[in-house]
């Protein structure tokens, strides 16, 4: 003889009522991962880019910069914090996409060690072509440079960053003066700069050298090699780089193309009188380099605040 519990009786024709109505049916237990947060990373599963806060993290999302809708900022503050660095980052993604919002672990990371953190987002191709992205950048750190105090930072601690094609936009602004002067800043107005992987340093050799980034360069740039080159980073390299800011440049592989050309451009900045150092990273791929950025035992993250805490000193 056996028993029949009800509770299993009346679940079970609820699941039949649901199934006959049409309704989907997808049951969520309090301890599993996705009722509780996301799934955690996996080898096929690429880390995820939403934003990881710090317990003291203070947010002001979406803020405007200028009055296009892609002119926007988002900034991470320790809350209390005054007179903190503060790291612009560019987001990369060809100069045709991505967003600011996809930041990972960097405001966590950040926060925690006591350093202010805005991701910007620029116009992108195709509705806008060069100058327009690296204006963009300009405008975003003259906005950050006035309004510093209201988050806690100090506007002559800017350390402005970039990953992948955001290394491209974040040089060029620290290297050719025309766009920081359009809101009446210099180079030397920042402190740092880091190009965290990139390699479009010099865009008419990455055209030449065809691939993935040639149709993207003349589609944000145009097919002129002599406007290609005004927009290469590697092309103003002069004697007033010893005023300007300090530079990082960090690459994922030793001896490929990216790797090569940030040593290339950190060697020119050196013998021109600056400041540059190159760096490789260890486990790490373009990608994963800047997802992981600050992820729990993430131990690349050390040579960024080495270089922050050195420059804002």
């Amino acid at each position: 003889m056996f028993r029949i519990d009800l509770r299993v009786v009346m679940l079970a024709g609820a699941v039949a009522l649901v199934a006959a109505a049409g309704i989907a049916f997808n049951p969520v237990m309090a301890d599993t991962p996705s009722a509780k947060q996301p799934a955690k990373d996996s080898p096929k599963q690429p880390p995820s880019e939403k934003a990881v806060l710090a317990k003291n993290t203070v947010v002001r999302a979406d803020v405007p910069y200028g009055k296009d809708d892609k002119q926007r900022l988002d900034v991470y503050s320790p809350k209390g914090v005054k007179e903190a660095p503060v790291v612009v980052f560019v987001h990369g993604g060809e100069w045709t996409r991505r967003d600011k919002a996809e930041v990972s672990y960097k405001p966590k990371f950040f926060n925690e060690n006591g350093i202010v953190f805005v991701s910007i987002n620029y116009r992108l191709t195709p509705a806008v072509t060069h100058p327009a992205h690296v204006s963009d950048v300009a405008a975003a750190v003259g906005w950050i440079r006035e309004h510093a105090a209201e988050f806690g930072s100090d506007p002559k601690k800017i350390v402005l960053m970039g990953h992948s094609a955001g290394c491209h936009l974040a040089t060029l602004v620290a290297l050719d003066p025309r766009y920081l002067a359009e809101v009446k800043l210099r180079p030397a107005d920042l402190r740092g700069v880091v190009a965290w992987s990139g390699g479009a340093y010099d865009l008419v050799d990455k055209v030449k050298a065809g691939g993935f980034y040639a149709d993207h360069i003349k589609k944000a740039f145009g097919d002129s090699e002599d406007a290609q080159r005004d927009a290469s980073p590697m092309a103003h390299v002069t004697k007033e780089v010893k005023n300007g800011p300090a530079f990082l440049f960090v690459s994922v592989e030793r001896g490929n193309p990216s790797h090569k050309a940030s040593e290339r451009l950190a060697g020119l900045i050196v013998a021109a009188g600056g400041k540059a150092t190159s760096k490789l990273l260890e486990g790490r791929d373009h990608l994963s380099a800047n997802r992981l950025l600050g992820a729990p035992e993430d131990k690349t993250g050390t040579i960024l605040l080495e270089f922050i805490r050195e420059v804002a000193k």
